[in-house]
């Protein structure tokens, strides 16, 4: 007993540390926390909701897109439950999730996140946002001289380098009458017009008062510088004129007005000029309205610098219908394309917001019209639900109870070598007492005899005995019971 008493008395500190470290160092460190953030645009009354499902995997702030198979997307709205989604998120950690919704959406829609094994990665009740508002084409912003007044307008208002668009010209006079017949003479700089360099490009206004302008921007700065005059004599054109948009552009096109108005004569030799920038967007993905054509209509995403995918969200009046990842590969023209087919019954599709990132903020995200008719305001997508700080909780508390253990058997080795060495001490006092009182009585250990100490002299030996080993115990043991702490609270720093 004695040996095994010792044995465990030198192997006890060593055994307690190092399981107590394995077990801190080991199921005791942060990992990383995995969980999923919901992005998307509801609106009111839609009949799909359209959600990006985002997977993130985050440890001590530093986040990393996490690929999460087998994931399921259950919904309800106003406690009716919707169609239930599942797929899994890609490489960049991004899936697309759509559950129909025919009675529409209604208050309070809660989503709810799982994996295929029941655990939820996020759940909660997200917002639906009002209808977007229909707008109208905006003038771009230039200085204006002169009697005649150009509005100039982009039209899907935007350009992207080195693509071809159209800008739209329309002259009119003080009054407000379509500047017909005027000749417009267009310069630009950073930009090919007409296929002719920078210009200078003539047009003649119809009797609208209308010029459509080819422009192909060749870098993010493009100036325009536009000079119209009108003969003089010549017709303004019918007053009160009419504008509507061209096929499959949300700029400015003259029409004429009521049949049989007319209008004031033209001012003699009225002239007028606009100089201003052009809204070209840096990094932006192309979208070619030649694929909306035709009776399958596809968005073909053509982007000019290296990009592996483009994020596409679809929308109109009724919010965001549909969410699609277009991947992008060299299509031989030293640029990077990819083609969405679009399904079929997606009526009411107004506008693509196309992004290289799958939140939808950055420079260079575009939202190009889809729609002939009236056009509603373009919605991007915003955090609905954020699952990371219960995963992170998760994780956390998780960390927290396997360090618990472990401190736990850092403080029962603690006690139990503080025991070991009482219990050595104190047979090792027995030893000696047994020891002392012999020497004291005139016996020695070799079997001699000697003069026996008086009862005096017995005790105070054996009070000394007992006092000064008590004493190295005690501090030994409190020393023991310092390393342990000293561990412990090192411990804590995980």
């Amino acid at each position: 007993m004695t040996s095994m008493s010792g044995a465990a008395t030198y192997a006890l500190p060593a055994l307690a540390i190092g399981l107590a470290a394995i077990v801190i160092l080991g199921p005791g460190s942060r990992r990383m926390a995995t969980g999923v953030r919901i992005w998307g645009a509801p609106v009111a009354g839609g009949e799909a909701l359209a959600l990006r499902i985002e997977g993130v995997r985050r440890l001590y702030g530093a986040s990393d897109p996490a690929e999460i198979q087998g994931i399921e997307v259950n919904a309800t709205a106003a406690g009716a439950p919707l169609e239930r989604w599942t797929g899994a998120t890609g490489s960049d950690g991004i899936g697309e999730a759509l559950l129909r919704a025919p009675a529409g959406l209604k208050e309070p829609v809660v989503v709810q996140v799982a994996t295929g094994a029941g655990e939820v990665l996020v759940e909660g009740q997200v917002p639906l946002l009002p209808p977007p508002p229909a707008t109208e084409p905006s003038a771009l912003p230039g200085a204006t001289r002169g009697e005649l007044r150009l509005r100039v307008t982009t039209a899907r208002g935007a350009l992207a380098a080195p693509f071809p668009e159209v800008v739209h010209v329309v002259v009119e006079t003080e009054g407000g009458a379509p500047g017909a017949g005027a000749r417009v003479e267009a310069r630009a700089a950073g930009a090919e017009l007409e296929g002719q360099g920078s210009g200078p490009v003539e047009r003649l206004a119809g009797a609208n008062g209308a010029v459509e302008l080819a422009l192909k921007p060749l870098s993010h700065a493009v100036e325009l510088t536009l000079r119209a005059t009108q003969p003089a004599g010549t017709p303004a054109g019918p007053t009160g004129a009419a504008f509507a948009r061209a096929p499959g552009v949300t700029g400015v096109t003259g029409v004429t007005g009521a049949t049989g108005a007319t209008g004031a004569t033209g001012a003699t030799g009225a002239t007028g000029t606009w100089d201003g920038r052009l809204p070209v967007i840096p990094g932006a993905i192309w979208l070619d309205p030649d694929g909306l054509a035709g009776e399958r209509p596809a968005l073909r995403l053509v982007s000019p610098a290296p990009k592996p995918r483009a994020y596409v969200s679809i929308g109109g009046a009724h919010g965001r219908l549909l969410g699609a990842i277009v991947p992008l590969a060299p299509d031989g023209a030293g640029f990077f394309s990819g083609t969405l087919a679009l399904p079929a019954g997606l009526g009411g599709a107004a506008w693509a917001v196309v992004a290289g990132d799958p939140y939808e903020q950055g420079a260079g995200t575009v939202a190009w019209p889809l729609s002939r008719a009236g056009s509603t305001s373009p919605q991007h997508v915003q955090l609905l639900a954020d699952g990371m700080p219960a995963a992170e909780a998760r994780e956390q508390a998780r960390a927290a109870g396997a360090r618990r253990a472990g401190l736990l058997v850092l403080g029962a080795g603690a006690v139990t070598q503080m025991l070991l060495l009482a219990l050595r001490s104190r047979s090792a006092r027995r030893r000696l007492e047994e020891h002392l009182a012999a020497a004291a009585g005139g016996e020695s250990e070799d079997g001699t005899s000697g003069a026996p100490l008086s009862r005096e002299d017995r005790g105070r030996l054996i009070a000394a005995a007992r006092a000064e080993p008590l004493l190295s115990v005690l501090a030994l043991a409190a020393l023991v019971g310092l390393s342990f702490a000293a561990v412990a609270a090192l411990a804590t720093f995980r």
